[in-house]
């Protein structure tokens, strides 16, 4: 394996290890309370705090990647105002996917994930919320770091 190929492996499970569990966790709450409790027969509005969760997780898990990926030498460190919009778009674009796998296993699959137009733009709003807390969070993490080193 030439030094680039090694240099994106040790990157990419650096990522799985470090911030993979949580997008996992919310998938597979997601997966217990679609097929094993039946929550959102019994809670519909469970599906509400879930894409919440869910945007967050990617949002996590997009800038944990950009953290490894740079710390392994294979992308440049973006400065911080790149990082957190990086990880906003994308986050916000998984969402917009999650929609459209919705929609594709509601008209190929017989399922019912999404109720109509309202509940999608729901879901997609409570994944741009969850992109907006992460990405926040780290806005406000990103200050004081800069803060305790003096800068302003």
């Amino acid at each position: 394996m030439n030094s680039t190929a090694n240099a994106y492996f040790k990157a990419s499970w650096a990522t799985i290890r470090r911030v993979g569990w949580l997008p996992f966790t919310v998938f597979l709450l997601h997966e217990i309370c679609a097929h094993v409790v039946d929550a959102y027969a019994r809670w519909p509005s469970v599906d509400i705090p879930l894409h919440l969760l869910g945007g967050f997780a990617i949002a996590f898990f997009v800038s944990g990647a950009i953290t490894a990926f740079s710390d392994h030498g294979v992308i440049v460190k973006p400065d911080p105002l790149v990082h957190i919009a990086i990880v906003f778009s994308a986050a916000c674009t998984a969402a917009v996917f999650w929609e459209f796998a919705e929609w594709t296993a509601d008209h190929t699959l017989g399922s019912t994930c999404q109720i109509g137009l309202g509940d999608t733009m729901l879901d997609l709003l409570m994944g741009v919320v969850g992109a907006a807390a992460f990405s926040g969070l780290m806005a406000m993490r990103m200050q004081r770091k800069g803060e305790e080193r003096g800068e302003e």
